[in-house]
C-alpha cells in the first residue's frame, strides 16, 4: 500500500513537474506565452509536456530492458524523470525563468531579459534583494501597459478611457521604479 504522499508527489513528478520546467525553458519571461493568462497557459502545456515527456521516458526505459533487468519500474521512472526536471530548471535558471532565485542568495538572480545579459550593479544582499523585488514589478506594470494599451484601442470610449486611466498609473509608478533604480545605482557606486 502506498503512502498518500508518495502518490501525490508521484502525481506531480509524473504529470506536472517535467512538462512545467521545460515551458519555463523554452518562455523564460512571464508574459511571453500570454500577457494575462500566461500562468494558466504554462500549467496546462506543461501538463500535456509531462504526460508527453513520461510517455517518451517508459519508451526509452523499456528499450533499455532485458529479461534480466526491467527499469520499467518506480525508482528507474522516477529517477530519470527527476533528472529531466532538474536539467530544465537548470537550463530554465540559465534563461532567467526563476528571478525570485535571487531571494535565496543574491547569485543566484538571472533576470528574463532579452539579451539574456545580467544587470551589471554589485550590490550587498538587502539592496539586491530590494532591486530585484523592484525590477519584478517593473516587468509587470511594463507588460500591464502593453496590455492595457491594445485594450484601450479595442474598447467602447467608456472602457477606453478606464484602460487609459490604468496606464497613467503605471506609468506614473514605472517613472518612480526608474528613480528607485538611480537611487540604488548610486549607493552602489
Amino acid at each position: 500500500m502506498s503512502n498518500p504522499l508518495q502518490v501525490i508527489a508521484g502525481i506531480v513528478i509524473l504529470f506536472f513537474l517535467p512538462g512545467y520546467t521545460l515551458v519555463n525553458l523554452l518562455f523564460p519571461r512571464k508574459g511571453e506565452l500570454d500577457p494575462e493568462y500566461d500562468q494558466v497557459y504554462r500549467v496546462a502545456l506543461g501538463m500535456a509536456l509531462s504526460i508527453a515527456i513520461s510517455i517518451m521516458v517508459g519508451f526509452g526505459l523499456n528499450a533499455i530492458s532485458t529479461e534480466q533487468h526491467a527499469y520499467v519500474t518506480a525508482g528507474p521512472l522516477w529517477g530519470v524523470l527527476l533528472l529531466i526536471t532538474g536539467l530544465f530548471t537548470f537550463g530554465g535558471w540559465l534563461r532567467g525563468a526563476y528571478p525570485l532565485a535571487g531571494m535565496i542568495h543574491p547569485k543566484l538572480y538571472r533576470p528574463a531579459s532579452q539579451g539574456g545579459g545580467r544587470r551589471g550593479i554589485s550590490l550587498g544582499f538587502d539592496a539586491h534583494r530590494k532591486a530585484s523585488r523592484i525590477l519584478l514589478e517593473r516587468e509587470y506594470l511594463l507588460a500591464e501597459v502593453k496590455t492595457l494599451s491594445e485594450r484601450s484601442a479595442t474598447s467602447n470610449p467608456q472602457r477606453s478611457l478606464y484602460y487609459r486611466k490604468r496606464m497613467e498609473q503605471a506609468r506614473t509608478r514605472i517613472e518612480k521604479i526608474n528613480d528607485e533604480l538611480k537611487e540604488l545605482e548610486k549607493e552602489a557606486h
